[in-house]
């Protein structure tokens, strides 16, 4: 079925709306910036090629999620068929940077080195949490979306963010333990 000029438009306004969220997404779970953007891009010619029922795609930021998140697992399969050996660190420098941190003030300065510090834990944890969280906390999607993005239920979306949430808790005492070990040696 051929799409109409208005399903084209609405689906790349949706996209271009999402693309930071959706590259956020794919970095997430492949924690390599050039494969992010390689799947994001990849997704974006599945979107625009896509055979659209009639009416449109009822909700459509959640069905570009899911398309990145599948384009994201094949690749993480293919990783392991082929054998290849990638890095599980998340390089928090790759990713987009305030551009002076001299001239922010203490307490940006502080908000963004937590948050440097929480993206590398959840580059730690494992992926179907930190997917959680990234899709929760960062994107700010409801339950619903999540469990849609991820087609499990709301009930596990709820499970796997609580275990997220405690894991993350977890490391930032046990990285607070660490600080305090180094500090008195």
């Amino acid at each position: 079925m051929r799409r109409s000029d208005d399903d084209k438009n609405a689906l790349d306004r949706v996209f271009r709306e999402n693309l930071t969220a959706l590259y956020r997404l794919a970095y997430t779970l492949l924690r390599q910036r050039e494969e992010a953007e390689d799947a994001v891009q990849d997704a974006w010619l599945r979107i625009a090629g896509a055979d659209l029922p009639p009416g449109g795609v009822r909700h459509p930021r959640g069905w570009m999620f899911r398309i990145v998140r599948n384009l994201c697992i094949d690749r993480l399969r293919a990783r392991r068929t082929h054998l290849r050996v990638v890095s599980s660190e998340t390089d928090v420098a790759l990713l987009p940077a305030v551009e002076n941190r001299q001239s922010l003030t203490d307490t940006a300065l502080e908000t963004t080195e937590a948050l440097d510090r929480t993206m590398q834990m959840m580059g730690r944890m494992p992926r179907d949490l930190a997917e959680i969280l990234a899709l929760v906390v960062v994107e700010e999607m409801s339950y619903r979306e999540v469990a849609g993005v991820l087609e499990i239920p709301v009930g596990t979306v709820r499970s796997r963010l609580n275990r997220a949430r405690r894991t993350l808790r977890e490391m930032v005492v046990a990285d607070e333990i660490q600080t305090i070990q180094e500090g008195k040696a």
